[in-house]
């Protein structure tokens, strides 16, 4: 029985269609983006790193660390999309593009990756 039930909650997280798009974090005037396949999975992660003082980030680490009740998370831009196990890395690159025209003062989050 309990194979059984692991077996299903297994195949539904599988099926499930989370949120891609382009994720902000913000503290006043200072922004921070990047492309997120799971918006979910990536504020839990990012927080937890950020918390943890591990962010790869140095000048967002900072922000955070002197004032993290500032800081804001937000879904910038989602994606919209039918199938999940496509390829979606040119609709997410060209959205990210989008975005650092539309936010001129953003900045990377993630060094080295978008």
């Amino acid at each position: 029985m309990e194979r059984e039930k692991k077996k299903a909650l297994r195949e539904q997280f599988d099926q499930r269609k989370p949120d891609m798009g382009i994720v902000c974090w913000q503290s006043g005037e200072k922004m921070w983006i990047a492309i997120s396949t799971d918006a979910k999975a990536d504020y839990n992660g990012t927080l937890f790193q950020l918390k943890l003082g591990a962010w790869p980030n140095r000048e967002m680490q900072k922000a955070f660390t002197d004032d993290p009740d500032s800081f804001q998370w937000s879904l910038l831009k989602k994606l919209d999309y039918k199938e999940r196990d496509e390829d979606h890395g040119d609709d997410l690159e060209l959205l990210f593009l989008m975005c650092m025209e539309e936010y001129p003062e953003a900045k990377q989050m993630r060094p080295g990756r978008r």
